[in-house]
């Protein structure tokens, strides 16, 4: 078997990994365990509210959001299409001026934005069209929102109440649930 060299999330430090994704890996030079994924560094936020991640920064926590959205969140994978689907059309809309970013985000892993739809309109996610209210509230809803609901597509739209305290979805109750199918 030949091993690939891989960095270390919290040292940076070379690591000899089989290529085995869903199997921790320790650094030999700082102790850390992790698990390898499939999704680049920076592509893991690509759902995560720029000030969420900031807040998780400035707390010393940044790598266990990291941790929590490869591993709970996108369950070890990349994006899904549907997923990826989401993030282009709310940022088509917020361009469009349907739609602008709330200063809040999802109290749940991965934090992403909430918006406020400033007219009618409607998300079209792969040729399926969704449809909001102006002053409807939109959010990202992840695999396990989706599974505990049995949501066809990754979003949320209503009134929100806005939530102070933010939770890592490793936390909460069932957070394995997409993955035992």
């Amino acid at each position: 078997m030949k091993l690939q060299q891989i960095q270390c999330t919290s040292c940076g430090a070379p690591i000899e990994w089989d290529g085995k994704y869903g199997q921790p890996v320790k650094c030999t030079y700082c102790g850390s365990v992790f698990l390898p994924a499939v999704t680049g560094r920076e592509d893991v936020w690509l759902m995560t509210d720029v000030v969420a991640r900031a807040r998780y920064e400035f707390e010393g926590r940044l790598d266990k959001l990291e941790q929590d959205i490869r591993f709970e969140v996108m369950r070890g994978q990349d994006w899904s299409a549907l997923d990826r689907a989401y993030a282009a059309e709310i940022n088509r809309l917020e361009t469009e001026g349907v739609v602008r970013k709330l200063a809040t985000f999802w109290a749940i892993s991965p934090h992403p934005s909430v918006y406020r739809a400033l007219r009618d309109g409607e998300l079209n996610l792969k040729g399926n069209r969704i449809p909001f209210k102006k002053g409807d509230d939109i959010v990202w809803a992840c695999p396990m929102t989706r599974d505990r609901f049995n949501l066809d597509w990754p979003v949320l739209i209503g009134d929100f109440q806005d939530q102070r305290t933010q939770q890592l979805c490793g936390n909460m109750a069932n957070a394995m649930m997409g993955r035992m199918r």
